[in-house]
């Protein structure tokens, strides 16, 4: 995976305003989400939010913060906390990843209020996992 210098400056903002390191992040309209490990997530958002409000203060954009986890299917049911899932699979095909995520009835339409949300969770886990395309049913 590569960083613009962008995202290395973003990375570097979110590490001086909590002293927490992130593995990745992504940039969509006025949300940065930030993918970090569990040990530190605490210390990213800080007491009482104060580093999550410090870094939106600075960057002008709203902070998401996600847990970083070794396995691909734990962080996309980390992700989807907001969401009742039933099951979490995936496929290969030509080498390609596909995540194929059950939802339990009538919680579809919650995660699809929040497009935003699940595109960024999908350029995470693209970039992050190798998993190319996450499929809601």
């Amino acid at each position: 995976m590569r960083l613009t210098s962008d995202e290395i400056f973003y990375l570097n903002e979110l590490n001086s305003a909590s002293g927490a390191n992130a593995r990745d992040c992504v940039v969509q309209g006025n949300v940065i989400a930030f993918l970090v490990k569990k040990e530190e997530l605490g210390k990213a958002i800080g007491k009482d939010a104060s580093s999550v409000k410090k870094l939106r203060a600075r960057l002008k954009l709203n902070v998401e913060l996600l847990e970083y986890a070794e396995d691909f299917v734990e962080f996309i049911r980390g992700a989807l906390y907001n969401v009742k899932v039933k099951e979490i699979g995936y496929s290969e095909k030509n080498g390609k990843r596909v995540a194929n995520v059950t939802l339990e009835p009538g919680e579809r339409h919650k995660l699809l209020n929040q497009a935003g949300r699940l595109k960024r969770i999908k350029a995470l886990a693209q970039r992050n996992y190798k998993v190319e395309d996450i499929k809601i049913h």
